[in-house]
């Protein structure tokens, strides 16, 4: 599929394998042996279920498959669960997949998101591995610095779209791909805004974080903002630039886990909040936190605004619609 030949590179594409197909992505192929595959190393395309090969779609073929990382073998036997010898991302026979493959000092394969191994060419561990195969008896196989990118074609029905590449140094960083300074500048949309019953300061003269997680509108044409932030305080304020005070809209500082006071809670707290669509007839929101009585469970409640004030959200009004408990893995 390339006139040119590439030397370090990075790849995308997607591709969709009839049931039962096979095919492969070829790299650094040549033009010396009378086949594609007696110089460029495969990687798989297949249906996993009816592809007739025991390798499986992103493999390099005979030589690499996907592996667990080891932080996930170690996790699955930490909550009791046996870790599979491999991993397999794609979607079934019909269906789209995306893989990404990046050949430089350190090569790599990802599909669908998710990584499967790494290689090194021409590495003690590439030779070894591919004196076991059956290209060992091609002298050219794996030996080309650059070359052609080849899709193989077994005659099943396959198709590839969104192919992209590029090349890249062999440290794998990739080029600048800007074309120059934008034209732009850093402007404060609030300059003025004060937080009500917040300061930038703690007891102790020590500066400390907000944290603002969220910041939406209740889509009431009210012109109010609602930025929620990670200690548990929900305030609004007017949507203008000349904006001076918010003021609190809910309150659950003493009710959430307080990122700022454990090293290990760092991504504790009120974490999302969401107004439901009609929200300007039945006034109900939601949020996600972690309760300070149970900081190892997530909480999803929903809130109705006060029947008496617009511009606050009943605490009392909580009615909790979720709790998941999080798996905790002692390290």
């Amino acid at each position: 599929i390339t006139v040119e030949q590439f030397g370090n590179f990075e790849l995308t594409l997607e591709y969709k394998v009839e049931v039962g197909g096979n095919s492969g992505i070829m790299f650094h192929v040549t033009e010396e042996g009378k086949r594609a595959w007696h110089s460029g190393p495969e990687i798989q395309v297949l249906d996993n279920e009816l592809g007739g090969d025991q390798q499986k779609a992103g493999w390099l073929y005979q030589l690499y498959k996907a592996s667990l990382p080891d932080w996930a073998i170690s996790f699955a036997r930490a909550v009791g669960r046996e870790a599979p010898d491999d991993t397999d991302a794609t979607r079934p026979a019909g269906q789209w997949n995306q893989v990404y493959l990046r050949v430089a000092d350190q090569g790599e394969v990802i599909v669908n998101g998710v990584h499967y191994f790494y290689f090194e060419k021409g590495s003690e561990d590439w030779n070894e591995r591919v004196a076991k195969s059956k290209f060992a008896k091609y002298p050219k196989f794996g030996k080309a610095k650059k070359g052609h990118i080849c899709l193989q074609d077994h005659g099943d029905r396959v198709a590839f779209r969104n192919i992209k590449v590029r090349g890249i140094a062999a440290d794998g960083s990739a080029p600048d791909s800007s074309d120059g300074d934008l034209p732009v500048g850093l402007e404060l949309a609030f300059p003025d805004l004060v937080w009500e019953d917040w300061s930038p300061e703690d007891d102790r003269g020590r500066l400390r974080s907000l944290r603002i997680v969220e910041l939406t509108h209740a889509g009431d044409d009210s012109g109010r903002l609602f930025a929620a932030a990670q200690n548990g305080a929900i305030q609004s304020f007017a949507n203008r630039k000349d904006v001076t005070q918010a003021t609190m809209f809910l309150d659950l500082r003493s009710k959430v886990v307080q990122w700022n006071e454990n090293p290990t809670c760092d991504e504790y707290g009120l974490l999302g909040l969401a107004f439901h669509p009609d929200y300007e007839k039945n006034g109900q929101l939601f949020v996600s936190y972690n309760s300070l009585a149970d900081p190892h469970t997530s909480y999803v409640s929903r809130f109705v605004v006060s029947e008496s004030d617009p511009d606050r959200a009943d605490p009392d009004s909580e009615q909790v619609l979720l709790r998941l408990e999080q798996q905790v893995l002692e390290l």
